[in-house]
């Protein structure tokens, strides 16, 4: 990349050529169909691809926290409640990953020791199980049925919303229900947000590790595979 340095008030500046900000990481066709044949490559473009899924949801989940607005707030637990169940997925992915990753040390040391945290171990058992399987990827009405005995509440609050557009209605029964299958407790009870806020900020914290791993195992690879960066005028 083009850098050029700007002298202001006898300070210099090192300003980027905003012309060369744009990359890719390519190869061509020999370098990719050498690439393919690896049993490693169809399980690093997964995890680009889980990458992808969990960096675009954790980054709906950080946006707008100031907002305190129905869709906002919708948005946010339900960015939170969608990156648990992708993350359930992403255990998945690395523990199909071992046999053919057993020998690779970036893998071991990187994406495989997230499978032997404790920490990590009990998000998945206590909070990222449940909620992907009764409410994300599946909506399963018996287990809704299970918490919706469970609350005493005074007043369900249904729905809500502000203006008439249909992009703003938060339907935040069922959200609040769908937070407590993920904590295992009724959102009028003194240890529900607690738990809420705990399991986010370790859900948060995994997700980090995840993508910081997933970046070092998938830059590893391109490297040895001769994948090339290359920059495009903007």
């Amino acid at each position: 990349m083009q850098a050029r340095l700007i002298r202001t008030d006898g300070i210099l500046n090192l300003i980027m050529d905003i012309s060369q900000t744009r990359w890719q990481i390519v190869a061509d066709r020999v370098t990719f169909e050498n690439a393919r044949q690896d049993p490693k490559f169809p399980f690093v473009v997964a995890i680009a691809r889980s990458a992808n899924a969990v960096t675009s949801i954790n980054s709906m989940m950080l946006r707008g926290g100031e907002d305190v607005t129905s869709r906002a707030t919708r948005d946010r637990l339900n960015s939170y409640l969608m990156a648990s169940a992708l993350m359930y997925e992403v255990f998945k992915l690395i523990r199909a990953m071992n046999q053919t990753f057993q020998d690779d040390e970036i893998f071991q040391n990187g994406l495989r020791k997230l499978l032997r945290d404790p920490t990590a171990q009990q998000i998945e058992r206590n909070h990222l199980n449940p909620v992907r399987h009764s409410a994300v990827f599946h909506f399963a009405a018996e287990t809704f049925a299970e918490f919706i005995a469970k609350s005493t509440v005074n007043e369900c609050i249904f729905a809500r919303g502000e203006g008439t557009k249909k992009i703003d209605v938060d339907y935040s029964f069922g959200d609040v229900v769908s937070a407590e299958i993920l904590v295992g407790f009724a959102e009028d009870s003194e240890e529900f947000y607690a738990a809420l806020g705990n399991a986010m900020q370790k859900t948060h914290d995994l997700v980090d590790i995840f993508s910081r791993s997933a970046e070092r195992l998938i830059s590893f690879h391109l490297k040895r595979w001769r994948f090339e960066k290359k920059w495009l005028p903007s």
